[in-house]
């Protein structure tokens, strides 16, 4: 999956690579790592060939832009969280991150206690020229794949892939050719089988499981800054059953902030009372009913990610400046962050008069409510030890986050505007 996505995210020229984020930022959660132990299992750099950084601990940084911000179909399901991706990158200037080597490695088992180290016998060097023909799978006709790839895909399978992952373009092929070689038996019943993207521990098959695979939750905005639980594809078998979705705090809290019944619906959404806040979860849950009259939660069916509603919380650069400008929401509010890369000492006088302004949509020239850039507070974090090169500057504002909320970088009172964030939640995800 996170293959699919670094092929889909990277630009390649000729044998290039480059990345379309800022690796030394904390981009997708992208974080240094320095393989300064012998033992590790890739080649030991000087600092003139460039810097390994690993991609997709999903369970840092979430507090700010980290992997969560990664595409949904990247981040649910994983129980182990031990796979990762190892980028070499030179910093080429401007922004300018150049890809030398890709590695996939996974991290010991827990219950081995051979510490965070990664496995020599479960890492491998990516050729570019992989990644180019993932990255070419949505263009590629069926007929073609024999002769391409030289393997025989079911083509029943393939649907059924395309019924889960067909709004990815490309990863459904990508998966069906992967079992090709690792799972040349599997197979799927019409609405009876659902392959998952939910790795077991210990094995190296994927698991198959019931209709569960369809359940789409999410948590996104009200125009109020309150949480909205959106929910899809529950199967009928639920619905008879009796079910609820339950707003919970943090993926790893089971402090319970708000449910709905879902009342036989499939599809549908609820507008909970708590003001949004990065982390916000939701869970499917069986409804157990007491004396034929109150509803209680029961045991849980699946869960969503956390909320970090995925690629719109990704810095954009300041135009012309060692310098970005961060859209994220806390407690309902519109909030904003300025990373300032340390070299860029004199930010202060060059930003001076520079202001940002808090906009209700994309359209409209008119601020909400604002602020100097010199007065945003700095930010202290464990999680910007990870990026050391910049230093985090942040303001909460007094407007309401709701869909279509952006922020802008004015350099000067008058005008002069010189970043802008996508629009929130108006982003086509991945």
């Amino acid at each position: 999956m996170l293959l699919h996505w670094l092929a889909n995210t990277i630009q390649m020229d000729n044998n290039d690579m480059t990345l379309n984020f800022n690796a030394t930022r904390g981009d997708y959660g992208i974080h240094f790592y320095g393989n300064a132990d012998k033992h590790h299992p890739l080649p030991i750099l000087s600092r003139r060939r460039g810097s390994y950084y690993s991609l997709r601990n999903i369970y840092r940084n979430t507090s700010n832009n980290g992997a969560m911000a990664l595409p949904l179909y990247v981040t649910q399901g994983f129980e182990n969280n031990r796979d990762r991706v190892v980028l070499r990158v030179r910093d080429e200037g401007s922004n300018q991150y150049i890809v030398d080597e890709v590695y996939v490695t996974q991290h010991y088992p827990i219950n081995e206690n051979r510490g965070s180290g990664y496995d020599p016998t479960k890492t491998y060097r990516v050729n570019v020229s992989l990644l180019r023909q993932i990255q070419s799978l949505p263009t590629i006709d069926q007929i073609e794949i024999p002769r391409i790839y030289n393997v025989e895909i079911n083509h029943n399978s393939l649907q059924e892939l395309e019924n889960i992952w067909g709004h990815t373009p490309g990863l459904a092929l990508l998966l069906a050719i992967v079992l090709h070689f690792t799972c040349p038996n599997i197979f799927f019943k019409e609405q009876a089988l659902r392959l998952t993207s939910q790795p077991q521990s210990g094995m190296d098959k994927p698991r198959v499981e019931d209709d569960k695979s369809l359940i789409k939750l999410e948590v996104k905005t009200t125009d109020r800054g309150k949480a909205r639980i959106i929910w899809s594809g529950i199967p009928k078998r639920l619905l008879d059953q009796g079910v609820m979705v339950v707003l919970y705090k943090t993926n790893g809290s089971e402090s319970k902030l708000d449910r709905a019944s879902v009342r036989g619906k499939a599809s549908g959404s609820y507008n909970t009372s708590v003001p949004l806040n990065p982390g916000l979860q939701v869970r499917l849950h069986k409804k157990v009913m007491i004396l034929c009259v109150f509803a209680t939660i029961g045991d849980e069916i699946c869960r969503s990610s956390e909320f970090h509603d995925a690629n719109r919380e990704i810095p954009v650069d300041i135009i012309g400046y060692d310098a970005s400008l961060q859209l994220f929401v806390k407690d309902g509010k519109a909030c904003a962050r300025l990373y300032v890369k340390k070299s860029f000492t004199a930010w202060k006088k060059t930003f001076n008069n520079s202001w940002v302004g808090f906009y209700s949509s994309e359209g409209t020239l008119d601020h909400k409510t604002w602020q100097w850039a010199v007065k945003f507070s700095e930010e202290s974090c464990s999680d910007w030890a990870e990026i050391s090169e910049y230093d985090v500057y942040v303001y909460k504002s007094s407007m309401t986050m709701s869909p279509g909320v952006q922020a802008r970088f004015i350099l000067e009172k008058s005008g002069g505007e010189k970043a802008r964030t996508p629009p929130w939640e108006r982003l086509v995800q991945g």
